[in-house]
């Protein structure tokens, strides 16, 4: 695939263009990185020599780990690439020899792609070959077939964004019937998972870290598949064994969750989201920052949820006496910091969301999810 994109670029006006001046053809260039995934592009000569290059802003601190991985230029048609790992993110560095329609390498071109975390865990073995035929045909993007690129890119993205969204549905439609086991309606799902979103970008946090937040927030009590309904459905308060029965539904929620690599990034919030700050919940009496992040977020607004919403056994308290309530347990159940910055939205999103309507719930989320999960907008 990657040898058949390449005819398209391997053409006699492109030689041309590189035995000239190639910083003419720079707003080409520059247009097409800052509308892709490409941090950085160079352009070479024959004489492998570099003719042209263009980088993203902040895409410097890449150029230290780009020099470390030097490409062997070669004059036959071989493509060669890198991986390339700065902190949790992937790179894949890309060189192509261009040929012209006598054979003769006129010149070469690399580029620099930064690869999202969803591409990272669920396609990793299919990574580079879909990289490869994106790279090859880039090169039509700094000269003469620009548009073409779209219509692939367009292409790939369709194909990229139908896989997310199955992958998405059957996310929500397993968080859905875990919730339901337990109650009438998945709407605790829906709430918690806007709460914790809204509180992660209030705090700053990486997108990374929302994404992972995001998928712990819908299976946070998948493990309860595992509980008798004796136990999990029982109105009154449950006996000192039967609560140690329950508390092993974390347990069973990161077990479920192992055999598979796109819900891996839930199993801090799945196994962790009932330990307490003072080290006094379970499953492993984890205290302060020993918990992980996530998971310590997601404690405050599962609470949160669970005194603003009507249960068979309970009316729903107000937001002056769940907050009362969540204030007596900072620095015991939860992390101050944490529970400071929730302070700041908690009256924001009570209004939106604590009596919103399903339908009204399942659409705001949708627009939140896609918001991160989504690598490239259809707009292109």
């Amino acid at each position: 695939m990657a040898s058949v994109a390449a005819k398209h670029f391997n053409k006699p006006e492109n030689e041309t263009a590189f035995q000239g001046d190639l910083n003419q053809h720079r707003p080409v260039v520059e247009t097409f990185l800052n509308e892709s995934r490409f941090v950085g592009i160079r352009l070479f000569g024959s004489d492998k020599q570099l003719k042209l290059e263009s980088w993203k802003t902040g895409a410097s601190g890449l150029l230290m780990q780009i020099g470390k991985h030097q490409h062997v230029f070669s004059d036959a048609y071989v493509i060669h690439y890198n991986k390339i790992w700065d902190n949790d993110n992937l790179y894949v560095q890309v060189l192509i020899p261009l040929l012209s329609s006598n054979k003769n390498t006129y010149g070469y071109f690399e580029g620099v792609y930064a690869v999202d975390t969803v591409t990272v865990s669920t396609f990793q073995q299919r990574l580079l070959v879909s990289l490869l035929t994106v790279v090859v045909v880039i090169g039509l993007a700094s000269f003469v077939l620009y548009p073409v690129i779209l219509s692939l890119n367009r292409e790939a993205t369709n194909l990229s964004d139908e896989l997310l969204q199955s992958n998405l549905e059957l996310l929500q439609s397993l968080g859905s019937a875990i919730a339901k086991r337990d109650s009438d309606t998945d709407a605790h799902n829906y709430r918690v998972t806007l709460y914790a979103i809204r509180l992660a970008e209030a705090m700053g946090m990486r997108r990374a870290d929302i994404e992972a937040l995001i998928v712990g927030a819908f299976l946070h009590d998948v493990g309860k598949i595992g509980i008798p309904d004796h136990i999990l459905l029982k109105p009154g308060r449950l006996t000192t064994e039967e609560f140690e029965i329950m508390k092993t539904h974390v347990i069973h929620g990161s077990q479920i969750i192992q055999y598979s690599s796109w819900l891996q990034c839930a199993h801090d919030v799945v196994l962790y989201h009932h330990e307490k700050f003072d080290g006094t919940g379970y499953p492993h009496g984890l205290s302060g920052k020993a918990i992980p992040l996530n998971p310590r977020l997601f404690a405050v607004v599962d609470v949160f949820d669970a005194l603003t919403s009507k249960r068979p056994y309970k009316e729903p308290l107000s937001l002056a006496e769940a907050m009362g309530i969540l204030r007596e347990g900072s620095g015991q159940h939860f992390d101050p910091d944490i529970l400071a910055n929730f302070e700041k939205i908690a009256l924001s999103v009570y209004g939106e969301f604590c009596q919103a309507e399903l339908s009204y719930l399942q659409r705001i989320l949708k627009i939140s999810v896609y918001q991160y999960f989504r690598t490239v907008q259809r707009s292109i």
